[in-house]
């Protein structure tokens, strides 16, 4: 995870309620369903839905997709959802 730092310190983000410290300036779909379900990789039944809160201006809340990323916010919350297929 070694990306651009946002300054001083890392940030503190929430993720399913848990609060994580967060260094980089930006934040990857896929860091972030880790961050949520750590150590529980998808299966191809296996679909999850990122949505984010109190992020920067302009893109305050809204979804983030796989393959995209988003720039870290102190206090940015993210919940993320798995669904499986039966």
């Amino acid at each position: 995870m070694s990306q651009e730092s946002h300054g001083p310190g890392p940030v503190t983000i929430i993720v399913n309620t848990r609060p994580h410290h967060w260094d980089s300036k930006e934040i990857s779909f896929e860091q972030v369903v880790e961050l949520a379900y750590p150590g529980q990789p998808g299966t191809g039944e296996d679909t999850f839905t990122v949505r984010y809160s109190r992020g920067h201006d302009g893109h305050g809340s809204g979804s983030l997709t796989a393959g995209h990323s988003v720039r870290a916010k102190e206090g940015m919350v993210f919940d993320v959802y798995r669904t499986s297929r039966s």
